[in-house]
């Protein structure tokens, strides 16, 4: 077989791609995505997934070069409307040298404006917004300047006259090359391999390893796809014009922008109808009854029991979780060692009732049915988007207390926190209605029988307590007869903990309200402080959760200040306008890392610090050995019940094989027993502890 011809194409096809060329403009805005690549790979709070990585590079390298390209063609217009390009026929050099010019000046007035706006405590948006502009405006004229400047190197090397055009191959090679400059300049590390610690210093999940190449090859791709789709735009944009200028005349003027509104739009709904889809979806899965916990409660002391008027069928999946759950007299008293009594758990679904203060009533109503104001504390938890409440804290209260406790929760929705942010509005309301109708109960009772109110929010959930207390600040705790709060992982549109932290002198002059990373961190409080706090804040420095807000796209926030920033967020990661924003909102899908038993201080997950913080918060007593035996027995019991989880979903998917198998043959499989049986003892505690926990388990 003669190869030749073969060779000579592929030969012919490597030359031409050699000698591609582009105008300068679309020059600029490639030479700006290449440029991308390498600080995309900048290092954020929290380890990125290769795929994840991938994402990010081909993004900002898409959205670099739509903004370059954009500015790139509107300056040479404005040199073009100053100067008059036709003029300059026959005169390249001459309208070379006058773009280029025009975007060195560009770079000079975008930088001097960067330096005027120099951020300033408590600025505008409208300052941070025009700082943004300015050094979004001189990295793009800088490209821009670069194209044009290749472009005449390009010419003067090769003696060819191809003015307004640049080498692809040629810009490509500078952007990339540029783009790896910036990156190891700034002391980055392609590849980071070392292990993450949680607040603790302990090691837990090692940090992802980014495959580089894979990462950009993935990456271009998404910015091919993304300049595609842009094309594709265009073009639909385009036809629609046409046919406006032809059917309309008059509205001549305006067929480019009712283009571009059309097929906006209608790429508008299309997202809004997948997210209403994907809403309608979670909610069904929100209120899917799991195996694990088909079985009515037999206690008179929860929701759903033989003492509620609670629907059991109402409560979805996280509050047949949170029922099912409640510890026993007999186990508190195995790991305590000291006389307890049966915990109350309070639980009202969405679907319960049909607006909050229906849901608060019905609250108020099985508390006071169930004797919770005889108990010695009443802990309000604010539950996330779901409904979830975090099993470590409602346990350590019930440990800490014997039991002398009443958990109470409010679901206001059955989607996970991210597709919940409609409902806080739903969420304040009702936590609001029950504060209120306790603080009243509360006050009708003689002093000595009054029971502590304290309140628990994480999350999602923490926004929705916290902003109930939004316009009477730290006042509002005594108003509602709250003792204590503990707020976990609040997210930084929570209003009230952002003017905290803005005015904390004037917004809490009694200094009730302290913001820590770790029990260790409140331990080292001054005394004074520390026996002040009523209102903790637990906030982790990596949890993006707190941090992810608009601001971050067109302001450096305080936490990436150069002298003071929080233990957890790495010394190494800097500041980039727009992109920590997007590098941040990655950071969210690897904040909460769980593994069933195994408790960490990091990112989103406090399971590792809840036990200590909720003793210390909610002031309950208990020794050093009762805490370390608590602590063993709530890992063991979260183990316990996600493995009754598995092993429920894996049998009662077996049986609906088993039954459909058997209606296939035509056996009347309705004879056939449940497999999936209600109750048996678990095993001896797997962590080594001697307290025995027996509970329901398929």
């Amino acid at each position: 077989m003669d190869w030749r011809p073969w060779v000579d194409r592929g030969l012919t096809v490597g030359r031409r791609l050699l000698s591609t060329n582009v105008s300068t403009v679309e020059a600029a805005g490639l030479l700006h995505g290449m440029a991308s690549i390498g600080p995309s790979f900048d290092k954020s709070l929290l380890p990125r997934t290769t795929i994840q990585q991938a994402g990010v590079t081909g993004t900002i390298s898409a959205i670099n070069y739509g903004l370059t390209t954009t500015q790139q063609s509107f300056l040479e217009t404005v040199a073009d409307r100053i100067v008059d390009f036709e003029k300059l026929e026959g005169r390249p050099l001459a309208k070379r040298g006058i773009i280029f010019a025009a975007d060195v000046a560009a770079v000079a007035a975008g930088m001097a404006l960067e330096r005027l706006l120099w951020q300033r405590p408590d600025e505008t948006l409208w300052r941070a917004g025009l700082r943004t502009a300015a050094h979004r405006s001189a990295a793009g004229a800088a490209a821009g300047a670069l194209a044009v400047g290749m472009d005449g190197a390009f010419d003067a090397l090769t003696r060819s006259k191809t003015p307004g055009s640049v080498n692809v191959p040629l810009v490509m090679t500078l952007g990339a090359g540029t783009g790896a400059a910036i990156h190891f300049l700034r002391s980055r590390r392609l590849l980071d391999t070392a292990a993450d610690t949680d607040q603790y210093g302990d090691p837990v999940r090692p940090a992802s390893l980014v495959q580089p190449v894979r990462a950009m090859i993935v990456g271009g791709g998404l910015s091919v796809a993304l300049y595609a789709g842009s094309r594709v735009e265009s073009l639909l944009a385009g036809g629609i014009a046409s046919t406006v200028r032809w059917a309309i005349p008059s509205l001549s003027p305006a067929a480019g922008f009712i283009g571009h509104a059309t097929v906006l739009g209608a790429a508008a709904i299309g997202i809004e109808r997948t997210i209403s889809y994907v809403n309608d979806m979670t909610e069904t899965a929100g209120s899917a009854i799991e195996p694990a916990y088909r079985s009515r409660p037999v206690s008179p002391t929860v929701s759903g029991g033989t003492n509620s008027q609670v629907d059991w069928g109402t409560i979805g999946r996280e509050g047949r979780r949170f029922v099912n759950m409640t510890l026993t007299a007999d186990e508190i008293s195995d790991v305590t060692g000291e006389p307890a009594m049966d915990p109350i758990r309070v639980f009202v679904g969405y679907e319960s009732a049909p607006s909050p203060n229906a849901r608060a009533y019905l609250a108020m109503a099985e508390l006071e049915r169930m004797g919770a104001f005889d108990r010695e504390v009443i802990c309000v938890y604010s539950p996330t988007g779901s409904g979830y409440v975090n099993y470590v804290a409602v346990e350590t209260v019930e440990f800490l207390t014997g039991g002398d406790c009443a958990g109470v929760c409010i679901q206001y929705s059955v989607r996970p926190s991210f597709l919940s942010l409609d409902r806080v509005g739903t969420a304040w309301e009702g936590t609001l209605a029950l504060l209120t109708a306790l603080a009243w109960k509360v006050r009708s009772m003689p002093e000595d029988r009054r029971p502590r109110i304290v309140l628990f929010g994480e999350s999602l959930g923490s926004q929705a307590a916290q902003d109930v207390f939004e316009k009477e600040g730290v006042a509002g705790y005594d108003i509602l007869e709250v003792d204590r709060a503990l707020f976990v992982g609040s997210p930084y549109a929570s209003k009230w903990r952002r003017h905290w932290l803005r005015d904390s002198a004037s917004m809490d002059p009694e200094g009730i309200v302290v913001e820590v990373d770790s029990p260790a961190d409140f331990a080292a409080l001054p005394d004074d402080e520390r026996d002040s706090a009523r209102v903790i804040l637990l906030t982790h420095g990596n949890d993006p959760i707190p941090k992810f807000g608009p601001r971050l796209a067109i302001q450096r926030p305080a936490w990436l200040s150069e002298d003071d920033r929080p233990v957890g967020v790495p010394p190494d990661m800097r500041y980039w306008p727009l992109f920590t924003f997007l590098l941040t909102g990655v950071d969210l899908l690897n904040a909460d890392h769980v593994v069933p038993g195994t408790f960490e201080a990091f990112a989103h997950d406090y399971r590792k610090d809840l036990p200590e913080m909720v003793r210390r918060g909610f002031g309950l007593e208990a020794d050093d050995a009762v805490m370390a035996r608590v602590e063993r027995a709530l890992r063991r019991r979260e183990l316990a019940w996600a493995e009754r989880r598995v092993v429920a979903d894996t049998l009662d998917d077996a049986e609906k094989t088993l039954r459909a198998k058997l209606d296939e043959w035509g056996v009347d499989h309705k004879v056939v027993p449940n497999i999936v049986t209600p109750r048996r003892d678990v095993e001896p505690d797997p962590y080594g502890t001697d307290a025995v926990v027996s509970s329901p388990v398929p």
